[in-house]
């Protein structure tokens, strides 16, 4: 049912796009359709009107949809954790701004520990693909040259002999005195690793903190006692049930 809502909403997006299209390829913009639409290499090749169409559907789906993820995914250990919320509404407060500027994060080293713990235990990409380069072996069996391996970052950053009581919310596992992400160089790896890193990886930090930001500066939030999110694999972790969070408004 997800995966069938999922085709109908691409779908959407794919008309939609299309329907815009000859504006953007007609004006001037400075938008990222707009320069899909414009963009040439040296040797003259443009993208075809279905190429500009699949990359914004890719923005789309690389861009907002794993950000969604992540930061409902953190504002929801947070509502269990009041102690964390607590923590992290004392940094955003004494940042003293209301919106946050790219060099503020290293002044949030609090909001750090809690997104990269969120992204270990929910990871917004559930799984990703890569391609041997040469014949090798994964546990004993022959693996060819060419073969598309998928990789499952969610049991993968769940796994006992990486981290401690690693179904616990424990943002301290990153802290400089466990780091417990340095037990292995892909132990934590929601966005891949090495060569194929996601270079997505500063700005989706940048987006998910500063909604964040703004939530602890005007909100505090709860969910009822004993409650556990039911989840759904969707891109990543979908909550079946919308996640229902009690916000309550701070005094201004």
């Amino acid at each position: 049912r997800a995966w069938s809502r999922g085709r109908r909403g691409r779908r959407v997006l794919a008309e939609y796009f299309r329907r815009e299209l000859p504006a953007k390829r007609a004006g001037d913009g400075a938008d990222l359709f707009s320069v899909l639409c414009h963009a040439e290499t040296d040797e003259g090749h443009a993208f075809s009107d279905d190429e500009v169409i699949e990359h914004m559907i890719f923005v789309m789906m690389a861009a907002h949809d794993t950000s969604t993820i992540a930061a409902s995914m953190l504002a929801y250990e947070l509502a269990r954790q009041p102690r964390w919320q607590e923590r992290l509404r004392a940094e955003s407060r004494a940042l003293g701004k209301a919106t946050l500027d790219y060099g503020d994060l290293d002044r949030l080293p609090g909001l750090d520990l809690a997104f990269k713990e969120v992204l270990r235990l929910h990871s917004p990409v559930a799984q990703q693909v890569r391609e041997t380069t040469r014949d090798t072996d994964i546990l004993g069996y022959y693996v060819p040259k060419g073969t598309l391996i998928m990789i499952g970052a969610y049991p993968m950053m769940r796994t006992e002999d990486y981290w401690r009581d690693p179904d616990v919310f424990d943002p301290e596992r990153f802290a400089a005195d466990r780091r417990e992400d340095k037990s292995h160089r892909l132990a934590w790896a929601p966005f891949g690793g090495g060569a194929h890193k996601c270079i997505g990886l500063y700005f989706g930090g940048m987006t998910v903190k500063a909604v964040l930001h703004q939530m602890l500066l005007r909100y505090s939030w709860s969910v009822r006692p004993g409650y556990e999110v039911p989840l759904v694999a969707g891109t990543g972790p979908m909550p079946v049930d919308g996640l229902p969070i009690q916000l309550e408004r701070l005094p201004s």
